[in-house]
């Protein structure tokens, strides 16, 4: 079997709005391959720059695009596409735009390969993959604390035991940050898990102390109160938060994620399928987050391509746990029909092969930029 064709889907919608919400704009892989059977990934990243990474046509060495390098290669033999993908686009790599268009091919792959063995993924991944995932409602903060009740009773009657509220108003004002929380908590109740995610706005001094106004109200972790890079601010405020750390989306390399899980580095790992490399990479973060007693947990605030691989991944790992977005976004909640059925706080997981995942064409045809 080889890789045939490589498309780059791109999808937009008719208003973009400027708030932390990357399901408006996005980038699904389609592989194709020479038997018929096709895999889809997404790419997590500026869906513009990845289109032109994955389309570009072949040129001098170390210049084609992705697509270019992708097509002839054995879509079951992950390792080799990753390291054939990894070194044809050295010059323009190792990180950034590069390993995100990579890693949507890997995600493709993997459900190909599930596909060929009529496996889920989950289950070449583990034989002690789970069935019942559990998973956290994933949202942005309303603008006014007042607001967070009603979401809060809308997440309570479908029945989540756990639920992550992030960004913007959070962060300039610690009043404002800690009436948000609060109120997140008096709604949700003692006995639903509560996740904050600052949106990476505060400096080490600033993100302690909140953090410390944070801790009476139970908080499950901090996720992403620092820059994405300062590993020696992580390792400092992991070291001193009554809070467990989060943070890790943003990251691309493996190297980076060393430095930020090392000895006393952060708590709860965070990689993005579509950003690392895709489930290979995701594989070996595994691995490396495990054996230093962190714990991973996907990010997954896209599409149902990137909702149903990460979840794939998540069900093998030893504390399976995954982000489930409720953006309302249509890219979100229509693009991608995933099979799984949330219930009383857990995703049980479909028998369908590979990802499980199918696109549903009229979106496609009509947010698709062509």
């Amino acid at each position: 079997m080889k890789i045939s064709q490589v498309e780059a889907l791109h999808l937009r919608l008719p208003e973009v709005k400027e708030v932390a919400d990357g399901t408006q704009d996005v980038l699904i892989i389609r592989v194709h391959t020479d038997t018929g059977l096709t895999g889809l990934g997404e790419v997590v990243s500026c869906s513009y720059v990845a289109r032109a990474v994955v389309e570009a046509p072949r040129s001098a060495p170390f210049r084609h695009g992705l697509a270019q390098i992708a097509v002839g290669l054995d879509p079951l033999d992950t390792d080799a596409a990753l390291a054939a993908m990894i070194e044809g686009t050295a010059w323009y790599g190792p990180g950034g735009i590069a390993r995100h268009c990579i890693s949507g091919v890997d995600m493709a792959l993997w459900d190909i390969k599930g596909k060929a063995a009529g496996k889920p993924v989950r289950r070449l991944l583990s034989e002690k993959a789970v069935e019942l995932l559990p998973c956290y409602a994933s949202v942005l903060w309303p603008q006014d604390p007042a607001l967070v009740a009603e979401s809060a009773r809308r997440f309570l009657a479908q029945g989540y035991r756990a639920v992550k509220y992030g960004w913007a108003p959070m962060g300039p004002d610690p009043t404002l940050d800690v009436a948000l929380v609060e109120a997140a908590r008096n709604a949700l109740g003692p006995e639903v898990e509560l996740m904050v995610d600052a949106g990476r706005v505060w400096d080490v001094e600033t993100a302690l102390s909140r953090a410390e106004l944070f801790a009476p109200y139970d908080i499950a972790w901090l996720e992403e109160p620092l820059k994405p890079f300062d590993f020696a601010g992580y390792a400092q405020l992991a070291a001193q938060s009554p809070i467990p750390i989060a943070a890790g989306e943003a990251l691309a390399l493996l190297e980076d994620y060393e430095r930020l899980i090392e000895p006393g580095g952060i708590h709860i790992a965070q990689p993005d399928l579509g950003r690392i490399g895709g489930i290979t990479q995701g594989q070996h973060l595994a691995s490396y987050a495990q054996n230093n007693n962190v714990r991973p947990v996907p990010h997954a605030f896209g599409t149902g391509v990137l909702l149903a691989a990460s979840a794939q991944w998540a069900a093998a790992l030893d504390q399976p746990l995954t982000e489930y977005t409720r953006a309302p976004s249509p890219l979100a909640q229509n693009l991608a029909h995933h099979g799984m059925q949330f219930k009383d706080g857990l995703l049980h997981l479909s028998d369908a092969p590979g990802l499980g995942v199918e696109l549903d064409e009229t979106v496609v045809a009509q947010y698709r930029i062509n």
